[in-house]
């Protein structure tokens, strides 16, 4: 008994062939000069017999042996060589009355030589062989649309001013826009912190990407973003702006107008506060 890939195949006949491929070029005297031997794929043909082995029927293996040759499956062989890296080039199988249940076959195995290839990445030297080569974690890029933290500092009219239009305190802002002058960048408060115009690019920096969020009471969700908590709240049915702001979020001690303002998508009507929509979520304002 053989073993084909882990399937019993009972081989009478084992035919190994190992040739190679040879040029050569004539002298002026004497045999040619064999210059360039390159060697063929080793073969392996096997005759024999199929029968059932174990719990697995003939039909079973039969059928195996075939997706193994229409996959082009790699083969491992366990007979009287040992051989792997083998592909099933054609198997032939006949039936006769004197293998009952079973088949007589025939089988040719091809060597599959693996090419590797010759490009090697170039590992970056670190002082030290063998260390792995640091990754630089990608710069956050600033566009408009951008939720940047204001340092606090000058605001001036325009890109291009000389004079201060306003000094503000520090603020989560939206970049609006972007160009390449003296003052680059223009933004607007998200916080009710004041500030609507253009600033150093010195004087901002990214918001964190870190969020975490926890529930406190019914309705009301914090989320932690960067150096403050947005405190947003889920509209139910008999809410009014006023009372949200002058009752419930006193504390954070934004108007109606700003909740309008910064709340666009939670109203049916724009610019009203009498419109609220049910379900929707309300950003109230920040706690540091």
């Amino acid at each position: 008994m053989a073993l084909l890939n882990n399937l019993y195949i009972h081989v009478i006949d084992e035919q190994y062939t190992c040739a190679i491929d040879s040029t050569s070029h004539p002298v002026e005297k004497g045999l040619d000069i064999t210059d360039t031997i390159q060697s063929r794929p080793k073969e392996l043909s096997l005759s024999g017999k199929i029968t059932d082995a174990g719990n697995m029927k003939a039909t079973d293996i039969i059928t195996k042996i075939e997706k193994l040759m229409k996959k082009g499956s790699l083969i491992k062989f366990h007979g009287r060589r040992k051989l792997s890296n083998m592909q099933i080039q054609s198997f032939s199988h006949s039936h006769p009355y004197t293998n009952s249940g079973g088949c007589d076959f025939d089988m040719t195995l091809k060597k599959v030589r693996i090419a590797k290839s010759a490009y090697k990445a170039k590992n970056k030297k670190s002082g030290k062989s063998g260390d792995k080569t640091a990754t630089t974690p990608k710069k956050s890029t600033i566009k408009v649309g951008s939720v940047v933290v204001f340092n606090g500092g000058n605001v001036y009219v325009s890109s291009t001013a000389a004079k201060v239009a306003a000094k503000r305190n520090k603020s989560t802002c939206k970049v609006t826009e972007i160009n390449s002058n003296k003052h680059p960048y223009h933004l607007i408060s998200t916080d009710g912190g004041k500030v609507d115009g253009w600033v150093d690019k010195s004087n901002i920096k990214t918001k964190s990407n870190t969020t975490t969020q926890a529930k406190t009471s019914k309705g009301t969700k914090q989320i932690e973003n960067g150096d403050k908590k947005a405190v947003y709240h889920t509209v139910k049915k008999g809410n009014t702006v006023y009372t949200l702001v002058s009752k419930n979020y006193k504390s954070l001690g934004k108007s109606v107008q700003w909740i309008v303002k910064n709340n666009p998508k939670c109203f049916s009507k724009k610019n009203d506060p009498t419109t609220l929509i049910v379900g929707s979520k309300l950003l109230m304002g920040y706690k540091d």
